[in-house]
């Protein structure tokens, strides 16, 4: 076999690859068995609480998963502001966890059939090679508002690195970029 026919044979095996690799990601997740979901249609999202070193990172990622919940159109979404006023008028902190109880009175008291949570663990450079990548890592979790138990949850971790990068160069992809993604495969394990 000539070194031509190697490249060749071996960029036939590396481009279906390359083509379909986007933002690297490793994902976990759970789905509650005996909890039927086609009856959650009206949903409320919590606000996402933040480890990461970017103040800003769990309003950033919630604010992606608001949009990406309306845009597959499968739930009907609690308005923001509702929320807000639902965490004042029921004295809640966004930084703390609920309990299923809290759970179940922020349901009634909004009207909605589950509660979407969320954690930003890491979102930002992560620069241990010499290719630094953007990286995001959250986890995301549905709570049925009737009994307050998580009925779906998902860790994902998304970075800005791919093998198309990698072979024909290329900074990284954009942190939203990488967000955006997270969030849908997440969001994929549900929908």
């Amino acid at each position: 076999m000539t070194w031509r026919a190697v490249r060749l044979a071996a960029l036939a095996f590396l481009l279906p690859a390359a083509l379909a690799g986007g933002c690297g990601a490793g994902a976990s997740h759970y789905m509650r068995d005996d909890v039927d979901l086609s009856f959650v249609r009206r949903v409320a999202v919590y606000p996402f609480y933040n480890l990461s070193q970017d103040m800003f990172a769990g309003q950033r990622v919630q604010s992606i998963f608001v949009t990406e919940l309306l845009d597959r159109g499968q739930v009907q979404l609690v308005d923001r502001g509702e929320m807000l006023a639902a965490i004042v008028e029921l004295k809640l902190r966004p930084d703390t966890v609920l309990s299923p109880e809290q759970v179940v009175t922020l349901g009634k008291r909004l009207g909605a059939d589950g509660v979407f949570f969320g954690t930003i663990e890491e979102y930002g450079l992560e620069r241990t090679s010499d290719d630094p990548t953007y990286v995001v890592t959250g986890n995301y979790q549905l709570c049925e508002a009737e009994t307050g138990r998580i009925v779906w949850s998902s860790q994902m971790r998304s970075d800005g690195a791919s093998l198309m990068r990698k072979l024909f160069g290329g900074g990284t992809a954009g942190i939203f970029d990488v967000a955006r993604h997270n969030v849908q495969a997440a969001l994929g394990t549900l929908f």
